[in-house]
Formats: C-alpha cells, structure tokens, sequence
C-alpha cells in the first residue's frame, strides 16, 4: 500500500501528458469538433494541476530520496511537469480565441490556417514536447528499479507507451461521447485515436515484457537489522529498538525438543504471489483492452458509435487498473 500513492502520481502523469498528445494531433487533423477539442483542452489542464499536486505530495526528490532512484533525472521532474502545465494556459487561451471551425475543409476545399491558429498548433507542439519531456525524465529516474536489460531502457519506453496508451483511451471514450450529441459527424477522428491506442499497447506489451525483473537497491544508510528485532516508538518521541537473544533449550535423545519448551511457528507465506499481479497486468491491463480496441475500431468504421464507445469506456477501466499494477510491481522492491 505504501507503493499506491507513488504509483497513482506516475498513472496521473501518463494520463495527462498522453490526453493532451492525443488531443494534440486530433486539433492537428483538423476534422475534429471545435468544442471537443474546448472541453477536452479545460479538461486535460485540470488534469495537469491534480497531477502537479499529486507530485507534490508524493513523488518530489526529498520524499523519495534513497529509494535507489536516479536522482539526476528525479530533479528534472518537477520543472517539466510544472512547464507543461503553463503551457497548457496560452494554449487553451489561443484555442478559445481562435474562432475558425474546427474543420478545415469546406466540399473538399482545404481552409487556410489563420495566424492564431499556426500559433497555437506551434504552442501546441512545444506543450507536447515538454510533456513528453517530463514523461521521460521520470522514466529515467525509475529505470534503476528494473535495468536488468539494455539498463533500464524499456522501462522508460513502457512509460511513454503507457501514457499514450492511457491518454488516448480517455480522449476517444469522451470523444465517442460527444458522438452521441452530433451523430452525422465525420468518424474518422474516432478511428485515428483508437488506431493510435492499439498501436500504443501493442507496444507497451512488447516493451513490458522486455523490461526484465525488478531490483532491488540498498539505501546507503540503511543498517540491517538481525532477526527477531523489535522497533517501538516511546512517548517523548525516541525510537527503542531491542534484540532478544535466543537461549538454549534442552531437547530429548530422540532430537525433539524438551518438556516445557515451545515450537516455533511455521513461516507464513503470502497466498497471493507477485506473479499472479503481473499475469493479471498482461491479461487486464493490455491484452483484454486491446481486444476492446480493436472491436472499437471495427464499430468505429460501421458507424455503431454507441457500441464503440461502450467498448472504449471498458477499455478505460483496464488500462488504468493495468498501469496502476504495473507501476505499482514496479516500486515493490523499494517498499516490499
């Protein structure tokens, strides 16, 4: 449990930089919504500011300092969050301000791109570099906890892939929702984000099963402890720490133990291994929505808008039970 808030701030992340890339290259397309792309834009920036506070409170350098993380990129972290989520302010405010439709052609005549626009899709492009940017760095740091192959380098592919994975599911669940309001719209925006969500678990998939198994690394000042030590806070706030020394006992000829001495107890075991959480990660959280995603795009392409988005809305559910279990096995060998 200790590993859940963490993790929820690398799940926050993923799913506001990969919403807002996702975003991103439909506003690019053209063929999309203008007040999709409004809502969603107000949307993804609030996204941005819980996750700024979920950083704040459980993933900044002093809290998870000595987790056997790199640090020289666990500094870079808070800038770039912080970056992408101003940069999300001019960028909404060049959309809302920019009053041309948000289809750009007219009985099969391109529009031309007025200046705001060109400067917000300029905008837009730096947003999504940065946000990126910041996906990366984060990647980099916690790559240490599984660099076991080419050090650590699909750690940090797993996490771009995840987050446009988990950013493009949400941006076209609420996009199959706003079909419900204009069915006559053009599906292809649909199509394009729920190609783009396929392709992105395909390869988390790939890279998650590349990554190779979790290490744990010794805190320097750690102190290892012999067995049957007891830690016990007192009242004036010091720690007492004792260690009982095991006395011998006699035993009887046959080698058991003598009359009035105690057995110990058998060592418990946990009933559920790890092994079960990572097949459950595989099967729910990338291989049962991109089932999901596949039939969406299926419906998609037939114009069964409601079914697709009914399957999108599942998928969301998935993949982000799937990325909170993944990084959450992920940090285990820190708090495990």
């Amino acid at each position: 449990m200790q590993a859940l808030p963490q993790a929820l701030f690398i799940v926050m992340l993923e799913l506001t930089i990969g919403s807002f890339v996702s975003l991103y290259l439909l506003d690019l397309r053209g063929d999309t919504s203008r007040g999709f792309v409004k809502f969603q834009g107000i949307l993804y920036l609030v996204f941005s500011v819980l996750t700024l506070l979920a950083m704040n409170s459980f993933a900044t350098p002093d809290i998870v300092r000595g987790d056997g993380l790199d640090e020289t990129w666990l500094r870079a972290q808070g800038p770039l969050v912080l970056l992408f989520t101003l940069l999300l302010v001019p960028w909404n405010m060049l959309l809302f301000g920019d009053r041309q439709p948000g289809v750009k052609k007219v009985k099969g005549e391109r529009l031309p791109v007025t200046p705001r626009a060109r400067a917000r899709f300029v905008a837009g492009a730096l947003t999504a570099l940065v946000g990126l940017a910041a996906l990366f760095a984060v990647g980099m740091a916690y790559r240490t906890l599984a660099d076991a192959h080419l050090g650590g380098a699909f750690v940090v592919l797993a996490f771009v892939a995840g987050g446009v994975a988990l950013g493009g599911v949400m941006t076209a669940m609420l996009l199959g929702h706003w079909y419900l309001n204009t069915p006559t719209a053009s599906g292809k925006p649909l199509e394009f984000v729920t190609a783009l969500l396929v392709g992105a678990l395909v390869a988390e998939l790939a890279f998650s099963l590349l990554i190779g198994p979790s290490t744990a690394h010794l805190n320097p000042n750690a102190q290892l402890l012999p067995p049957g030590t007891t830690i016990e806070t007192t009242g004036s706030g010091g720690v007492k720490i004792s260690t009982q020394t095991p006395a011998k006992t006699p035993t009887s000829r046959s080698g058991q133990p003598g009359q009035g001495q105690q057995q110990q107890p058998p060592a418990r075991q946990t009933p559920l291994d790890t092994t079960a959480m990572v097949w459950l990660q595989y099967l729910m959280g990338l291989i049962a929505p991109g089932v999901l995603a596949v039939v969406a795009l299926y419906l998609t392409r037939g114009r069964s808008f409601q079914s697709a988005t009914g399957m999108l809305y599942l998928a969301v559910s998935f993949i982000f039970i799937g990325e909170v279990l993944g990084r959450g096995l992920l940090l285990l060998p820190i708090f495990g």
